[in-house]
């Protein structure tokens, strides 16, 4: 019910109403869905970083004791780990998710758009670690007259550069997270087979966020191996956005009609 301006009691349209419950039991599922996946992630990945921790001491204290230290330490475990941890829990966690989101009142709008949601999340919070250890490691090296360099071609030229470390790291835990959630659900939708063929274009959005960034361990051979110049900071992020875009985009189609499985005790 509502009030007019005369203070009289105005009845809303039952379908009115049912629509604006359909909307809120949307954004409580979308919400809890999200900070699920979120968490649930994270949950796994206070050990994916705590070894990250202990392979990078034990490989900076090798080097050190052998006199061969010659670059970052940390961004070298980071780049060739981190956003392939996310690929897979892309992969496991909405595939894990989506019948129990839909027999608990959830849609599979909600569930794309918390899928979406979550890799942003990931992708900022695991950016933040990564950009923070680089930070760290910088300074350190900086106090003990280190090299402080990477060893391998990046946007960005050392771990001091932490804002430029931050967005490569943004939108490479996104995308793959997002590309890793692809692969699952097509595997979920198209079985076997089709799955694996569906594999190729659900890399695509990788493929275009290594070439703009030109980071990493592929990143920048992949770009000089089709010709592309040097990556500039703008033209990246711009290549990240159409990157991440991509991602979303092949979820939603993937995701947006697939029959869901029975939940079975």
């Amino acid at each position: 019910m509502t009030e007019n301006l005369a203070g009289q009691a105005v009845p809303v349209p039952r379908e009115a109403q049912r629509a604006a419950a359909r909307r809120a039991a949307e954004q409580r599922s979308l919400r809890t869905a999200a900070w699920s996946m979120s968490v649930g992630t994270w949950q796994i990945g206070v050990w994916f970083w705590a070894i990250v921790l202990i392979i990078a001491g034990i490989i900076g204290y090798v080097e050190v004791r052998t006199d061969i230290l010659d670059g970052s330490v940390i961004d070298g475990v980071v780049s060739g780990s981190a956003k392939f941890f996310l690929f897979v829990m892309g992969i496991i966690t909405p595939l894990a998710s989506i019948a129990v989101h839909v027999a608990a009142g959830g849609t599979r709008r909600s569930l794309i758009r918390s899928t979406w949601c979550t890799a942003v999340v990931l992708g900022l919070t695991f950016a933040l670690v990564a950009a923070a250890l680089g930070y760290v490691e910088w300074l350190v090296f900086r106090a003990q007259g280190w090299s402080p360099e990477l060893d391998r071609a990046q946007l960005y030229a050392d771990g001091g550069q932490v804002g430029t470390a931050f967005l490569v790291q943004l939108f490479f835990c996104s995308v793959y997270w997002l590309a890793g959630a692809s692969i699952g659900m097509g595997y979920y939708r198209l079985g076997v087979w089709g799955g694996t063929f569906a594999i190729v274009p659900f890399l695509l959005p990788v493929v275009l966020v290594e070439l703009a960034f030109q980071s990493g361990y592929f990143g920048r051979p992949f770009a000089q191996a089709v010709g592309l110049s040097d990556a500039q900071v703008l033209t990246a992020v711009i290549g990240g956005l159409v990157a991440l875009v991509a991602a979303a985009f092949a979820f939603h189609l993937v995701t947006r009609s697939v029959a869901i499985a029975p939940v079975t005790s």
